[in-house]
Parts: C-alpha cells; structure tokens; sequence
C-alpha cells in the first residue's frame, strides 16, 4: 500500500518538498528511500502520486507524477458541536471525529461547562486531525473550530438549510427522529452534545427554539465523548 502524507501547501508544482514531522516520519520511521512511491494530500479534496527524489537530513524532495482531484463527497456535512471533555479524552474526540468524517467540530461553552482546551491547545490538535485524517482515508481534513458559547452559535444555525439535532435524555428516540426536513435533501447535520450534567432546561429550549429536535441516544447516561462519536457514528451510517 502506498504511503500518504500531508504536504501543507499547493500540489501544482512539479516538485514538492516534504518537510517537518511528514518528512521525518517518512526518513527515520518507514525508512523510504529515493524511488518509492508516495501519495500526498493537502486535506482539500486534491492528491499528488509521486516518487522521491532525492532526500536530506530533514527534507525530501518529491517528482509529482500525476494530480487528481477526488470527486464531492456523497455524505452530508456533519458539524459536530459539543461540551469539551476533561483530560486527553477531548484529544481523542478529536481524532475519532476526524476519523468517522465529521466536517467541523466546534468545542461550546455552557452553562455546566467545566474546561476551557485554550487556543494553544487547539492549535496542537491540528496535527491529530492530520494524523488521523492519514490513518482513515480521509481526503479533507475537519477543522477544529475556536471555542465558542452555545448561544453564539444557535444564532449562526440556519433551520432551513440544516438538521439540527441535541442530545437529550427526554428527547425522541433516535430511530423516531424527523427525517423529513433538510437531512432528507443533504443540506447538512448539526449535532449538539452537552457537557457532564447535560444541557440545563434553558438551553435546551434554545436549541428548540433554534430549530433543533431532541433526540435520545442511549437508555444510560453517557460521557461527552461516547454520546457525541454515537451520534456522528449514527449519521455516517450508509
């Protein structure tokens, strides 16, 4: 199988040149040389066939072979909106979301919040979404979006062009959810996961009044990160 590796930049040129923590994995783990074959992406949609060329200390030189682009995905957009876990459990959020497909994830302030991931912090999970991006076969990276409250981003949700879906323990079950709105014509789903606690009642009440439906996930109670790849799991279903 033919390695892939992201290469941060336009793959127009003839010559690419790999550098950073790509290059490195590529010289000292996989221990590749001049003439192997790679695949390069740039995480929009477009990859590079080629052969190295020539390799230094921290660099590798690659001859493009061919371009091409890969056709508009089929599957929804799926914006995945959620309380951030406590610990490395939101870094593993991030890279299983990443894996499953999930467009863009937005990390949300609540009324029970309790973590703050810190823009460093976010900054440092880019290469996880790459790394896990590589390891699935994913074509576009998902992007990490800043934090942000649940009630600034109610106001950017537009009903009539997205499904809006909450977790919540009062909700429909998730097989009796309304399919007769935009998730039917693949304008796009949006998934709302509160933190440990649940959303309060208010706010709850928000995401309906936004337009979103309550749904029921599971008959027990789940943690941040459970509930939320359940639910993205759910609307990647074939």
């Amino acid at each position: 199988m033919t390695h892939r590796f992201f290469y941060e930049g336009s793959l127009d040129d003839a010559l690419l040149q790999l550098d950073g923590s790509e290059a490195h994995h590529l010289l000292h783990v996989l221990r590749m040389k001049v003439g192997d074959e790679v695949l390069l992406f740039n995480g929009t949609g477009i990859e590079a066939e080629g052969q190295i060329e020539k390799t230094g200390r921290k660099t590798v030189d690659i001859k493009v072979v061919r371009r091409h682009e890969i056709e508009a995905e089929t599957q929804v957009p799926l914006i995945l909106a959620t309380a951030v876990p406590k610990g490395d459990r939101f870094r593993w959020l991030v890279e299983k979301a990443a894996e499953l497909g999930v467009t863009r994830l937005v990390p949300l302030t609540t009324e029970r919040s309790s973590v703050d991931p810190g823009e460093n912090r976010l900054k440092k999970l880019q290469q996880t979404i790459v790394s896990a991006a590589k390891q699935s076969g994913q074509i576009r990276l998902m992007e990490l979006a800043p934090l942000q409250a649940l009630s600034d981003f109610l106001k950017e949700i537009d009903p009539a062009e997205q499904q809006l879906l909450i977790a919540d323990p009062q909700g429909v079950a998730w097989t009796e959810r309304n399919l007769s709105g935009p998730e039917a014509s693949a304008a796009g789903v949006v998934i709302l996961i509160g933190p440990e606690g649940g959303f309060s009642a208010e706010e709850v009440q928000a995401a309906e009044d936004a337009g979103a439906q309550a749904v029921q996930i599971n008959a027990g109670i789940l943690r941040i990160e459970t509930a939320a790849l359940l639910m993205a799991g759910l609307v990647r279903l074939p």
